[in-house]
């Protein structure tokens, strides 16, 4: 296929995608909540994307906190956003369907054999990272402020777009928090980086970690960057003992000799590029 076969496919795909988010975006917007009470006389307009905010508050709010308003368009800053983040979610299974039909015909099966189980291992804890995030770090960000509200008198109020978006960062990056760990085990596998890295270092690599989730965690405070570090960095100990496994150890067996990390073909001890795929070898 020529290259401007590919942009052509490209653009096919690009095109679905957003067709298929704009209608999902449209329809949290602009579908009423209640089409009866909508209709009445006496009704309010509530947009569909309502139902996840009132969820939103329900399970993070703490008891006693109250949302306000600053601007006059935070209400609907708040909708728009919340709509857009939701379509995004809603339309992954088309994102991830588009992507995966443009670049399955390159793939080898060498290399398939790796790529569909990083994908479904890297969206399996990117989902639990948001339950992590959403049911744990949003709820107890809040709790754990709350004493100081206590101690400065002042009042539990918080202003509604800095609470939706505290929690939508949190989530957000709690879910990319844990797939961290499947990069780190994809580095090994390739020979980028070697297990012994990690065990020789490991003070830094705690430390390292812990810096990643304080970054990640907004305005929690230590207790909240230490309950998000724990899982991550359980899980990243895991990426490097099934690293160093599956490469068959440090350095492979000499019965078996270097092979390509890429296709297991035979190498040369100082050799770099495999004569079989063609692909570079630490």
């Amino acid at each position: 296929m020529r290259f401007t076969e590919h942009l052509g496919e490209l653009r096919q795909r690009l095109k679905v995608v957003f067709l298929s988010l704009s209608v999902i975006f449209a329809v949290l917007l602009l579908v009423p909540r209640n089409p009866y009470e909508f209709l009445s006389l006496t009704g309010t307009y509530n947009p569909l994307v309502s139902i996840f905010l009132d969820r939103i508050v329900q399970d993070i709010l703490p008891a006693g906190w109250t949302l306000i308003g600053f601007h006059v368009n935070e209400g609907l800053e708040i909708v728009l956003v919340a709509s857009l983040i939701l379509a995004v979610a809603f339309d992954m299974p088309v994102i991830a369907y588009e992507i995966f039909r443009f670049i399955d015909p390159a793939l080898k099966e060498n290399e398939r054999k790796l790529v569909y189980p990083f994908v479904i291992s890297s969206s399996f804890l990117f989902l639990i990272g948001l339950a992590f995030g959403y049911f744990i770090l949003s709820k107890f960000l809040l709790i754990a402020l709350t004493p100081f509200f206590v101690a400065g008198h002042l009042d539990l109020t918080i202003e509604g777009a800095d609470f939706y978006y505290v929690v939508f960062l949190t989530v957000f990056f709690s879910g990319v928090a844990f797939t961290f760990p499947v990069f780190v085990y994809l580095l090994i596998r390739f020979g980028i980086i070697e297990a012994s890295f990690f065990s020789k270092n490991r003070v830094y690599v705690w430390f390292g970690t812990y810096i990643l989730t304080a970054v990640i965690t907004p305005d929690g405070g230590p207790l909240l960057d230490v309950i998000l570090f724990f899982p991550v960095i359980s899980l990243l100990e895991l990426a490097v003992f099934f690293g160093r496994r599956f490469r068959g150890g440090e350095p492979r067996a000499a019965s078996k000799g270097r092979t390509c990390s890429y296709c297991d073909s035979p190498l040369d001890p100082a050799q770099v590029f495999c004569t079989r795929c063609g692909k570079a070898n630490a």
